[in-house]
């Protein structure tokens, strides 16, 4: 009976090399992504509560917003 089996391939060390290679940077893009999607959740939630955005109050770079009587809100 052992005549008909298939002998099994060894892993070179190459190959085992590959392997955790790409497992590693699997892992690294699970991370990354899980990243992005929580900073994704975070701006979200800033820019319903106005703290993000073209016409907050607090955007950085610009002079605020103006009322009609011309008084600067910085």
């Amino acid at each position: 009976m052992g005549a008909f089996r298939r002998p099994r391939m060894q892993e070179s060390e190459a190959d085992k090399q590959l392997r955790k290679d790409i497992e590693r940077r699997r892992k690294e893009e699970e991370e990354e992504k899980i990243r992005l999607e929580k900073e994704q959740k975070k701006q979200k939630s800033r820019r319903k509560k106005g703290m993000v955005g073209q016409r907050s109050l607090f955007t950085k770079g610009t002079k605020g917003m103006t009322d009609p009587e011309g008084k600067t809100y910085e």
